[in-house]
């Protein structure tokens, strides 16, 4: 099927992206790198009268870090280049893992952090990442910016907190904590580009003294209409020295706050059990890492 007809606009800058925005209003949808979003206008329902394309717009494709700060990635910045970058293998193992995963070359050159985020498929694989590291996102508009943590953002199936007029401005994350570790994992039937069934990413800060847990962060994916934080599971291991019983008692309440659903790839119990393995998966790797 062919493209429905659209105006084609490339802004120069925040200034007139926002500008276009304010002006055509739900008509109008970005196009950063278009590897959902093409795909999607050529299926009824999505057929914008007007496409933003942002790649002109320098400072939402910037990758910055600072080591006392944290890293910062603009909206269109490309899933490639976020790879490329050192401090996001160094410091984001989790996040580097996430998006090593989304695709073939050509959707990695092309797709940007923003997209694959706004797209708010529940099948992501980067949100999960994001959120275990306290991801904080940044909108722009013509009324000035605004700021919120990405687990408000994504507000449900294909739903987020842009509004009319809004756009993906950054994506913030927190330096990670000098004795720490993170790592995600999933699950597909096939593997190659099929969509994961289930996902699982773990941050955790170490006290090496006796090897306890500080802070641990665990976000479950592809399990609900948006990544869930397993808040028990946390609860249950923070400032705790992991043994066999207590990730067991963990694991259990992982799968009890999951919300899959059944359908033709696996049932919601099998997901669930696939989800404890996940999860024992990613926080073994995130806690050796944080130990070591």
């Amino acid at each position: 099927m062919y493209l429905p007809r659209f105006q084609y606009l490339a802004p120069a800058g925040e200034a007139e992206l926002a500008s276009m925005l304010a002006e055509h209003g739900d008509k109008a949808r970005i196009l950063a790198g278009g590897t959902d979003l093409l795909v999607q206008m050529k299926a009824p329902g999505l057929w914008p009268d007007y496409l933003i394309d942002i790649r002109n717009v320098a400072e939402l494709s910037s990758i910055e870090f600072d080591d006392q700060d944290g890293l910062t990635v603009g909206a269109s910045a490309k899933l490639e280049n976020i790879l490329n970058t050192p401090a996001v293998a160094e410091r984001y193992h989790g996040l580097y893992q996430a998006i090593e995963t989304i695709g073939a070359r050509q959707i990695l050159t092309m797709g940007s952090m923003g997209g694959n985020i706004c797209n708010a498929s529940p099948a992501a694989d980067s949100p999960p990442a994001l959120m275990s590291f306290n991801a904080q996102v940044t909108i722009g508009s013509t009324q000035g910016d605004k700021e919120m943590a990405l687990e408000d953002f994504i507000r449900g199936n294909r739903k987020t907190a842009l509004g009319v007029g809004e756009y993906l401005k950054s994506i913030f994350l927190p330096a990670p904590a000098a004795k720490s570790g993170s790592a995600y994992h999933y699950f597909r039937v096939r593997g190659g580009m099929e969509i994961a069934m289930v996902a699982a990413a773990v941050y955790v800060e170490a006290d090496l003294a006796d090897k306890s847990l500080k802070d641990i962060k665990i976000v479950l994916g592809v399990v609900g209409p948006t990544p869930i934080r397993a808040l028990e599971a946390e609860d249950m291991l923070t400032g705790q020295t992991p043994d066999e019983d207590l990730l067991a008692k963990a694991l259990g309440s992982c799968a009890a706050v999951s919300k899959p659903i059944d359908d033709f790839r696996a049932s919601a119990e099998y997901r669930r059990e696939i989800l404890k393995v996940l999860v024992q998966r990613a926080f073994g790797e995130a806690y050796t890492i944080a130990t070591s």
